[in-house]
């Protein structure tokens, strides 16, 4: 009776999860002024959505070999498109997490900025170009 009960209130928690983060995601495309980064969340599925279509296209290069001739669908079945397939997903996810990290830098810039505002707040300020005066004036 019990796991009943812990089963459907992990249901529930995982339904409403969804329901949350599907809110979140319809609110930061209405998000005109783009203080809400959507991209960096959306990575675990551009990823996904990026194996399938290279699964798809090096299908579909196979299968185009066969209509040429059967060796040459054996030599694309069998070596292009699994290398290809590799180098696609490959070449995909160093682009996701390139991104991923120009988001990150951006964030921790951000918060270097607001720490250097509160460290130089405290000092007074030096105008240097004021301190040089010429000897003859």
């Amino acid at each position: 009776m019990s796991k009943t009960r812990n089963t459907q209130g992990a249901e529930r928690r995982s339904s409403f999860a969804r329901l949350t983060w599907m809110a979140e995601f319809f609110r930061g495309l209405a998000d005109l002024e783009f203080r809400i980064l959507m991209t960096p969340r959306m990575m675990p599925a551009l990823y996904l959505l990026a194996i399938v279509a290279s699964a798809w296209a090096v299908i579909a290069y196979a299968i185009e070999g066969f209509t040429v001739s059967r060796e040459q669908g054996l030599i694309r079945a069998l070596l292009i498109a699994p290398m290809g397939f590799i180098v696609l997903v490959t070449l995909v996810r160093v682009a996701l997490e390139l991104c991923l990290v120009m988001f990150r830098i951006a964030v921790h810039i951000n918060k270097m900025a607001g720490h250097t505002e509160e460290i130089a707040g405290g000092f007074p300020k030096i105008t240097f170009w004021r301190s040089f005066k010429r000897k003859d004036e």
